[in-house]
């Protein structure tokens, strides 16, 4: 890619999609960026996102460079380092609660555990809920067996450990502002809860920090600039 004329990066964003928390870090920063605009078409990523990256999804963060770098874990890690200056969104490194190893830790279980159990159990939701009539009684039971004999379990501890992290912190490795953790984590926690797949308000140490990080002025900020973020069925 080209470099950009005024030493900006550049987000190629998508609507309804995790570029949104990309946006959020991009405002959270108050740097100069440019905002490419994607919508969805059939609820999928539309052909044009390939004319930058092969695989053709978003977020794709291209830099003042013009290099153009995917995943979000990879994206914040290079603005961060790039843009924060100051170090309000790095960890402190006071104790082993608060370090790189402990942010990264928590980025991994957000990409991998979590994530792959809330997907498995939106899948089944949606299955169940779009599924023509006629096949819908199976794939409830289907669902029912799953949820019975392993994601509802796997849920709750994997949200009683983020719950029981958050007891006497507002954010996930730091007690002032998001880290690289929050900024991955989010989409996650919205993805399940405005999809009704799991109502997170009864672990309240989780819901007050998804209350507390889009009540933030960048999260709304990146909310207006953006091609709309709705994340319910």
């Amino acid at each position: 890619m080209a470099m950009d004329a005024e030493g900006k990066p550049t987000l190629q964003h998508l609507n309804n999609s995790q570029s949104q928390t990309i946006l959020w870090l991009l405002e959270e920063l108050e740097i100069p960026y440019n905002l490419n605009l994607f919508e969805r078409q059939k609820n999928r990523a539309p052909e044009s996102l390939k004319e930058t990256h092969p695989l053709g999804k978003s977020p794709q963060l291209i830099t003042a460079s013009g290099r153009v770098i995917i995943e979000r874990s990879a994206i914040t890690a290079y603005l961060i380092a790039t843009y924060d200056s100051a170090g309000k969104f790095k960890v402190s490194g006071a104790d082993d609660a608060h370090d790189v190893v402990r942010e990264q830790e928590l980025v991994g279980f957000a990409e991998a555990s979590f994530a792959l159990t809330a997907t498995t159990a939106m899948m089944m939701y949606y299955l169940k809920t779009l599924s023509p009539f006629f096949i819908r009684p199976l794939i409830a039971a289907v669902s029912a067996m799953l949820h019975v004999g392993y994601l509802d379990k796997e849920l709750d501890a994997q949200l009683k450990y983020m719950d029981s992290i958050l007891k006497d912190q507002e954010y996930f490795v730091s007690n002032g502002n998001p880290t690289r953790a929050d900024f991955i984590m989010l989409f996650f926690i919205q993805t399940v809860h405005d999809s009704k797949v799991l109502d997170v308000t009864p672990y309240s140490n989780v819901k007050a920090w998804l209350d507390r990080c889009m009540a933030r002025p960048a999260w709304k900020r990146a909310i207006e600039k953006g091609n709309g973020y709705s994340l319910a069925l």
